[in-house]
């Protein structure tokens, strides 16, 4: 079945890695068309692009999601059955990555720096019926018809703007697919400071979708918000000086016991990591930046809930890729202002 692909970027004169892997792929697994949307608005970009392909699928890259050949057949065959409306994989750390990228990975695709979401970084379990925690857009392949009668995503929403639309597939009985054999190679965050500023946005980006579309689901997700307030708790008896009930209770030992729990799990995740992938120093950075996840995480959940949904910029340009013997070149199509 013949699929083309759909990369949302910021800049066209930008090096993007995604093209070059699928230019390395084998001639029967290169996709029909592949256009490239350049703009500051990735769900108003995506959702110009899907109108420009003809394809029964539409397989959605980030600009630096590397394509394993031998991996995309895979997605493509779940589609065989007409109910299947999306299907996707993990995106895994590249083989090149440095050590604290390595790390990154390590605490994305573990139960305690992840939860369920953990699959989108790492390929666990078999092929299996999914929902949006275990999808990701970087890696997601779409029934056209399907994305273009369901609305797209909403273009006032970034990021989390396939949470939201992956939700309303499955609440009108669309089937939506995980595939741990169609994996992408993705970088992770190179740096202390950007790996805090990625779980900030994430958790912004989480708050904002519930906003719009609630789900019972979602609750799970604010478990960090709860936990910034449960440490700002124990904190506040010995910073105010006050005879309250309330504080005094504060200070029982009991109250720390949740806190001793995380960190014992949180030392145990950094230990298996450590063992599993043979980087001692894993032992003391899992922990730390388990704690840093959920903490900048809950920082990004309260900001969410009280930041109104941006405005769409629209002004989008739309390339198709033409491929030369060893390269690509990019052929201005449209501009939509």
């Amino acid at each position: 079945m013949n699929y083309s692909v759909v990369i949302a970027s910021i800049n066209a004169d930008k090096n993007i890695a995604a093209l070059k892997a699928l230019n390395q792929l084998p001639a029967h697994e290169k996709p029909k068309t592949v256009f490239v949307c350049v703009g500051q608005n990735p769900s108003y970009q995506r959702n110009l692009g899907v109108k420009h392909c003809k394809t029964p699928l539409v397989y959605f890259l980030d600009d630096d999601s590397l394509t394993i050949p031998g991996e995309i057949p895979n997605l493509i065959s779940h589609f065989q059955d007409s109910r299947t409306a999306v299907a996707g994989g993990p995106n895994l750390v590249p083989p090149d990555a440095i050590s604290f990228e390595r790390t990154v990975n390590a605490v994305l695709a573990s139960w305690m720096g992840s939860f369920k979401v953990r699959s989108r970084y790492a390929a666990i379990g078999s092929v299996r019926e999914a929902t949006e925690k275990e999808l990701i857009l970087c890696n997601m392949m779409v029934n056209r018809k399907t994305f273009i009668t369901e609305g797209g995503f909403r273009t006032d929403l970034y990021p989390n703007e396939e949470n939201e639309f992956l939700n309303r597939l499955l609440h009108k009985s669309y089937r939506l697919i995980y595939d741990p054999r169609a994996g992408v190679y993705r970088s992770r965050r190179k740096s202390l400071s950007a790996f805090c500023v990625q779980a900030f946005r994430y958790g912004r980006g989480r708050a904002q979708q519930m906003k719009v579309y609630p789900c019972l689901s979602d609750l799970i997700h604010l478990a960090p918000a709860f936990f910034l307030f449960y440490l700002i708790a124990l904190v506040l008896p010995w910073v105010i000086n006050s005879d309250c009930l309330l504080l005094s209770l504060l200070k029982s030992p009991w109250t720390w016991i949740p806190l001793f729990l995380f960190i014992l799990l949180s030392i145990i995740t950094g230990i298996s990591a450590a063992s599993w992938h043979r980087r001692f120093m894993d032992v003391f950075k899992v922990p730390i930046l388990i704690f840093l996840r959920h903490s900048f995480y809950g920082i990004g959940l309260i900001a969410g809930l009280f930041t109104t949904l941006h405005k769409p910029a629209k002004n989008v340009k739309v390339y198709q890729v033409q491929w030369t013997a060893k390269a690509y070149k990019l052929k201005f199509l449209s501009e939509d202002k």
